[in-house]
């Protein structure tokens, strides 16, 4: 018997693709989310996930990920014109 591919399209794929982009966002642009997730943080509800995000946004600093994403947050602003972020 012949097996059937599985496809490439299957939501499992899709799913972990998606976890991938928003998981290399994080570590690319660990600042913004630092500073949007410390302004909802005025309860205190968000101490373990802003926690975790000083956490990444520590390694990706020390891995040298964080300049890379300071110098393509410099690239985008110069090509939409937006000096004041």
């Amino acid at each position: 018997m012949i097996d059937k591919p599985k496809s490439i399209a299957s939501p499992w794929r899709r799913t972990a693709v998606i976890y991938a982009i928003l998981a290399l966002g994080a570590f690319a642009f660990p600042g913004g989310i630092v500073g949007w997730l410390d302004e909802r943080n005025g309860t205190g509800r968000l101490a373990a996930p802003l926690a975790l995000a000083r956490g990444v946004e520590t390694i990706s600093g020390a891995i040298g990920l964080k300049f890379i994403g300071a110098a393509l947050r410099e690239r985008f602003q110069a090509f939409v014109g937006d000096t004041d972020s």
